[in-house]
């Protein structure tokens, strides 16, 4: 297959895709998408599957409380406070690591489930 009619498959497939997600109102938000990408790529290494920080809230809260992507308990304003101020053996991180617009995207992906921001 030529790399011409591989990337016009590649985008066929991306715009069936992008017209099926939209079809059923399953469009996520901006910051759904900002804030998760911002998580996966600054906090991903220690809060997702397999990190640190994921194996350290298992073994203080249990495995539902781990994954922080997947709870329903988390405030918007309780995640900022302890990425600015650390908590146990999670460092604080500075508006030049995680500036403040990037915090709240996370704090606000994160705090989408509890239906609090």
């Amino acid at each position: 297959m030529s790399a011409a009619r591989l990337i016009a498959g590649f985008f066929a497939f991306a715009l069936q895709v992008a017209m099926a997600t939209h079809a059923y109102g399953a469009e996520p938000s901006a910051v759904e998408i900002g804030g998760k990408a911002i998580f996966r790529t600054k906090c991903g290494v220690c809060h997702m599957a397999g990190g640190t920080g994921t194996f350290m809230l298992e073994r203080r809260l249990g495995k539902s409380q781990a994954l922080l992507e997947e709870r329903r308990d988390l405030n918007a304003a309780f995640i900022a406070r302890v990425v600015r101020s650390g908590i146990q053996s999670m460092p604080r991180f500075s508006r030049a690591e995680l500036p403040d617009r990037e915090l709240q995207a996370v704090a606000e992906y994160l705090a989408r489930n509890s239906g609090g921001s």
